[in-house]
């Protein structure tokens, strides 16, 4: 799971990139631990017990300033990808000397943050959960938040995946693949023979869960109204952690 910090002394600056930075995960179905804090002191307070991936950082705050929390931090080792936002563009050249990933001016572009968030991520060097198949052909690696849906045939399971991709005949049970995702979130057993990501769920009806792709797949009786909680939970994001 990504370790995010968002550090301003302004409260409603905080919530607002809060609320970019979920709908940014959402967007790139990654799993964001998110923590705010107020100024530098509680940030390196906050850092003993837990030390973060990405580092959003106001500049301009009381007490420890922006660039000398990030150059304590740099002192210290730490490779926390740091993007500044902040309302003082004079310091954009001096933000650049602790390395950080950008720079931005308040009030922030949401693209302009999703790109500089994609940009830390990739420097993170973070590896997507990913799924090693046996298949017919040899192994198999499918990223989790590719797969669409499970179906079991037999003893063997077709994994579907986004992008448009042919399904993968993986030969394991659908219940151990189902065990294995357990830990990822976001999956339900909607029928015995379908696993389902709610990522990719458009719609539920009645009987029937359709896809974004279209695919109706069938929803057992007695999973109905499971189904239906557990949809408007992931939307609500009680299985995004601190949301």
């Amino acid at each position: 799971m990504l370790q995010i910090a968002i550090c301003d002394d302004e409260a409603a600056q905080c919530s607002l990139l809060e609320s970019y930075v979920r709908e940014w995960e959402r967007l790139r179905r990654q799993e964001a631990d998110i923590a705010l804090v107020g100024n530098g002191e509680q940030l390196l307070f906050h850092w003993e017990e837990r030390r973060r991936d990405i580092l959003l950082l106001d500049i301009d705050m009381p007490g420890v300033d922006g660039l000398s929390l990030a150059r304590r931090l740099r002192g210290r080792g730490e490779d926390v990808q740091i993007v500044f936002v902040t309302g003082l563009a004079e310091y954009a050249l001096e933000g650049y000397d602790v390395e950080a990933v950008s720079y931005l001016i308040k009030p922030v572009e949401k693209e302009r943050l999703f790109a500089c968030l994609d940009r830390a991520f990739q420097r993170c060097g973070l590896e997507a959960p990913a799924l090693l198949l046996d298949t017919p052909g040899g192994t198999a690696r499918v990223r989790v938040r590719d797969i669409c849906y499970l179906e079991s045939d037999a003893h063997d399971t077709w994994v579907h995946c986004a992008g448009g991709k042919g399904p993968v005949r993986c030969r394991v049970g659908i219940r151990q693949l189902e065990e294995r995702l357990e830990r990822q979130g976001g999956f339900f057993k909607i029928h015995r023979s379908y696993l389902v990501n709610l990522a990719y769920v458009n719609r539920i009806e009645k009987k029937e869960a359709v896809m974004d792709s279209g695919e109706v797949l069938p929803v057992a009786r007695n999973r109905w109204e499971a189904l239906n909680r557990a949809y408007l939970d992931y939307y609500r994001g009680r299985w995004e952690e601190g949301g």
